[in-house]
């Protein structure tokens, strides 16, 4: 292992002025402190660079980096692997924060069980400048390639500690533009096919939720989420009918995904056309024939 930290943290931000500062404390305050706290700003204009540097200026183990990821956040995020020197790479994201025994949890797990390559911990959901919970997310049960493929995303990337070298094999995140979103959801599938993933059932961070309120960023998701599962498949070597009735399953239940968030926000004619759409891809969906009506009652969810 690495002379160095045994964990690098990597925080990319931009523009998170309100939030960065409880999310390095958040890191500061882990009662296991053998790591190193990485973070890259994307020319923030919002005063998050005075936020950052008032603790850099206290704690050497916090590397600040100004670099402009273009709107691609993996690239922010790659940079801050290639700067690393810990063994394990732990992701956090500037408006989301861990408790304390987050990474003294993590490492545990990892000593007992050292065959095991990527691990993601439980985390809440929380909304609002008093973080109340919306619910305790379980992550998994999904670990094989074909079932995060087909069954979806099962991983958050604030919750996600890997080993470095798996990182660099399987060549770190996408920079590809058509996966912008959804780039964490590529990775984890290519980490699929070469790591041991666990899930550690433990609720060790919160996870911000902000609403959606327009449209514009649900088609931008939804799209990328389709274009990762349509780039993969084309790599599937089974393309017989069972596994396209799987694929139509997966794109049916992406669309579905959108509408949700749609009636949520109490858009139902953009919520609507993409429950329709869930059913022509995929029409045996009891959840979203009820979503469906929802769209057509105007009952927001």
């Amino acid at each position: 292992m690495s002379k160095g930290p045994l964990v690098s943290v990597v925080m990319p931000t931009y523009n998170q002025a309100m939030f960065v500062g409880e999310a390095i404390e958040s890191v500061l305050n882990q009662t296991y402190n053998n790591y190193e706290l990485i973070i890259i700003d994307n020319y923030s204009d919002d005063g998050t660079e005075e936020i950052v540097n008032s603790y850099a200026y206290q704690d050497k183990r916090i590397i600040y980096k100004k670099f402009s990821n273009k709107g691609i956040i993996a690239t922010s995020r790659n940079i801050a692997i290639k700067m690393s020197r810990g063994y394990y790479i732990a992701f956090l994201d500037s408006d989301d924060l861990w408790f304390a025994d987050k990474l003294k949890k993590v490492i545990e797990f990892y000593m007992m069980y050292p065959e095991i390559d990527l691990i993601c911990n439980d985390e809440y959901f929380v909304q609002g400048d008093d973080k109340s919970i919306i619910k305790r997310a379980r992550y998994g049960p999904y670990r094989k390639y074909r079932d995060l493929l087909f069954k979806g995303n099962s991983l958050s990337t604030s919750a996600v500690t890997v080993k470095k070298s798996k990182l660099l094999a399987a060549g770190m995140f996408s920079e590809d533009k058509r996966f912008v979103t959804a780039e964490d959801y590529e990775l984890w599938l290519r980490l699929s096919k070469s790591c041991n993933i666990a899930y550690l059932h433990e609720v060790l961070g919160n996870w911000r939720v902000h609403e959606v309120s327009n449209s514009g960023s649900v088609d931008r998701h939804t799209e990328s989420v389709s274009n990762v599962i349509n780039h993969h498949f084309r790599q599937w070597p089974y393309k017989n009918t069972y596994y396209r009735l799987l694929l139509n399953k997966r794109r049916g239940a992406v669309l579905r995904g959108a509408g949700r968030s749609l009636l949520k926000s109490g858009d139902f004619i953009s919520a609507r056309s993409y429950l329709t759409r869930a059913l022509k891809r995929y029409p045996f969906s009891l959840k979203t024939w009820i979503l469906f009506s929802a769209s057509l009652a105007q009952i927001k969810l």
